[in-house]
């Protein structure tokens, strides 16, 4: 046992305990090695966490799983997950805009919709929007190589309100940031493409909308026992594995050897022969200022966007939804505390057989950040007076519950892949310390699982 490598794995959200999992199932030199995992909260999971709130389990990080890609379903079905998953009753959305809730276009792609016939059939935009909008068909080609920010395209092609109205609040639901900062390449890597490709925006999709296969299942699906399911699941399937809740690692000094001392918040030294950070940027610069500064310094200047999620329990009688919707989302430009709310109790077969209540999540930070600066008894009210605004509920409602997530969405604004090739450029001499997460080339479930796992095979390739 002397001669297995040990590896740390620091960080125990999804990425982390994906990473532990491959590392476990994975041998070095034929030997499998010895797993260390860190976690500085009392929990594991990271922003996967569920509860029970007014008799039903709901989610209060993620609600549901994207299953259009390899990730869940494969690792579903090795955790003996897939017969739990359900997929949703119905998943058409709206927007509050102009007044009232306006359905998103069908054949939407990346955001946008196939033609501009369908914008100018949902109203969102006005006709003077829509008419705008269709300037992109006369408009040259974009042919910069160079990245920009999700903003300047879309305003350039189709005008502020396409932006504001559509683009905005969809991207916003993502990743939480302002589309005049966002990335293009790394948050909506294929509209970079299709204006490289196509001289109009609006012909590019409908092209690439002709080329692209049916979906052949629901894209996204749930646990009903909540996703803290795959959470437990997956720390019983790591074995022998050592697992430290409540004590984060403080530094990682890198010695003469190569191998690296970790000193934690217990006041633990520990010396592993490897290392994967899966921990928020900042948390990950700190740890490595000493040994690999150049690192720490790209790190560094990752932002973070925060959001505060409202769970709403009204009685049955006081809330009528909207029939063949699942909820709506909230420009910018409409200056509400709500940046989204989800209509549960429509989307959800688990929660919709609880028919004496309405379960509704709701999003609060991007459009107003000062609002998650409220009390929680002040941000219910701001939350339940917008709905009665749009939805028309009747009463107060019977339970609440405010999670705030302070810092939770890692912002990928311009030049966001370019920092993170200098990142992996500035530790590629560390063969032995890899980065993993959120923070980096995707913030899904799907990409951190796959960039924990990933992880997981690069160190242990390095120790053979």
């Amino acid at each position: 046992m002397s001669d297995a490598p040990h590896i740390a794995v620091v960080g125990g959200g999804i990425t982390g305990l994906a990473a532990a999992r491959q590392l476990r199932r994975s041998s070095a030199g034929g030997v499998q090695p010895r797993v260390t995992l860190f976690e500085s909260s009392d929990r594991l999971g990271g922003k996967i966490r569920s509860r029970v709130f007014a008799g039903a389990t709901v989610d209060l990080g993620p609600e549901a799983l994207f299953t259009a890609t390899p990730e869940v379903p494969r690792l579903c079905n090795e955790l003996g997950l897939s017969d739990e998953l359900v997929a949703p009753l119905q998943s058409s959305t709206a927007v509050w805009t102009r007044g009232r809730l306006r359905e998103l276009p069908t054949g939407i792609l990346g955001g946008l919709p196939n033609g501009v016939a369908p914008i100018v059939r949902s109203g969102i935009l006005s006709p003077i929007g829509a008419a705008r909008a269709g300037v992109d068909l006369m408009l040259p080609k974009d042919s910069s190589e160079h990245d920009q920010s999700v903003g300047s395209l879309v305003r350039r092609r189709l005008g502020d309100q396409a932006l504001e109205r559509m683009i905005d609040p969809l991207l916003g639901g993502i990743y939480g940031g302002d589309p005049d900062a966002l990335s293009l390449r790394a948050t909506a890597p294929r509209l970079h493409t299709l204006t490289r490709e196509h001289r109009s925006l609006i012909l590019g999709l409908v092209a690439a909308g002709r080329r692209t296969p049916p979906a052949s299942g629901p894209m996204f699906m749930t646990l009903p026992g909540g996703l803290q399911r795959l959470i437990t699941s997956l720390r019983n399937d790591l074995g022998e594995a050592a697992v430290f809740e409540g004590e984060g690692v403080e530094r990682i000094t890198t010695l003469s050897s190569g191998r690296h001392l970790l000193r934690t918040s217990a006041g633990r030294e520990l010396v592993v022969d490897a290392v994967i950070l899966a921990v928020p940027a900042g948390a990950a610069a700190r740890m490595l200022r000493e040994s690999v500064p150049a690192a720490a310094a790209e790190l560094s200047g990752i932002s973070y966007a925060s959001v505060v999620v409202v769970w709403l329990a009204f009685r049955a009688s006081a809330v009528e939804l909207r029939p063949g919707t699942t909820g709506f989302l909230v420009p910018r430009s409409e200056r509400k505390t709500l940046s989204a709310c989800t209509w549960a109790s429509a989307k959800w077969p688990h929660l919709a057989v609880h028919r004496d209540r309405v379960f509704l999540r709701c999003s609060v930070g991007r459009n107003r950040p000062q609002a998650t600066m409220l009390e929680d008894r002040t941000l219910v009210a701001d939350v339940v007076a917008e709905l009665r605004e749009v939805i028309g509920v009747l009463e107060d409602p019977i339970e609440a519950h405010v999670t705030r997530w302070q810092d939770a969405l890692p912002q990928y604004n311009v030049g966001h892949l370019e920092r993170i090739d200098r990142l992996e450029a500035a530790l590629a001499h560390l063969p032995s310390i890899r980065l993993a997460g959120a923070a980096y080339r995707g913030l899904g479930v799907p990409q951190c699982i796959a960039q924990g796992e990933g992880a997981a095979k690069q160190i242990v390739s390095a120790s053979c």
